[in-house]
């Protein structure tokens, strides 16, 4: 492959992720956020890198740490082209099909197609070491994005549109005394966090996350 057919293609595969700065993470418009400017998709990868690299470095997990950042990294590429689908969209039940081809026609032509294309799909069904500590990682960071809007006083379930308000499982949680709007995200995301956990376990996901319901976050 001559030179310059190398350089189209790292280009043409930076400007087309390069979107992702611009696309605004679909939940924090749900729930009105009001904040100056809100989250971008690019801007929660960036989360999930630094929160990744903080956990592996005070728990040191038997986890390929270089494997972890590019997973994280590259998991949310289909979102540029299918758009970031919640649970409350209309086409979020076909979004695993909607993904799949997505992501092989953002990494078609790529040398390490396969590599990346791989890492996704261990990433969505939890079948390496490495994707299950991404996965958790992903969970996690944007309960701590919805505890930083919640400590700006921007995130309120007042604020939310009527199908977040209306939603079964944040009515169930409502008709329980829950009131502060973090700890919606913070417990929907458990669930996802004791994955892979036996009866009682727990873990450094699952402790950070008990800790942000019960103490604010430091102040730096």
């Amino acid at each position: 492959m001559a030179n310059d057919e190398k350089i189209e293609k790292i280009l043409k595969y930076y400007v087309l992720t390069h979107k992702l700065k611009e696309i605004v993470r679909t939940g924090w418009r749900y729930w009105n956020v009001k904040a100056k400017r809100l989250e971008s998709v690019a801007e929660h990868i960036y989360g999930t890198c630094m929160l990744a690299i903080a956990i592996w470095s005070e728990t040191l997990p038997s986890v390929n740490l270089a494997e972890v950042l590019m997973t994280l990294a590259i998991h949310e590429t289909e979102e540029i082209i299918i758009g970031d689908l919640t649970p409350f969209d209309a086409g979020y039940k076909d979004k695993k099909i909607k993904g799949e081809q997505a992501v092989k026609r953002i990494f078609s032509g790529l040398v390490a197609e396969e590599v990346f294309v791989t890492l996704i799909k261990n990433f969505d069904t939890q079948s390496t070491p490495e994707a299950k500590f991404a996965y958790k990682v992903d969970k996690l960071e944007c309960d701590i994005q919805a505890k930083i809007y919640d400590e700006q006083k921007a995130l309120k379930l007042e604020y939310a549109d009527d199908k977040i308000k209306k939603d079964a499982r944040v009515l169930k949680l409502s008709a329980k005394g829950v009131k502060d709007a973090y700890k919606f995200f913070v417990y929907f995301d458990r669930v996802n966090l004791k994955k892979h956990l036996k009866q009682g376990e727990t873990d450094i996901f699952l402790d950070i996350s008990k800790y942000i319901e019960k103490h604010p976050l430091p102040k730096v």
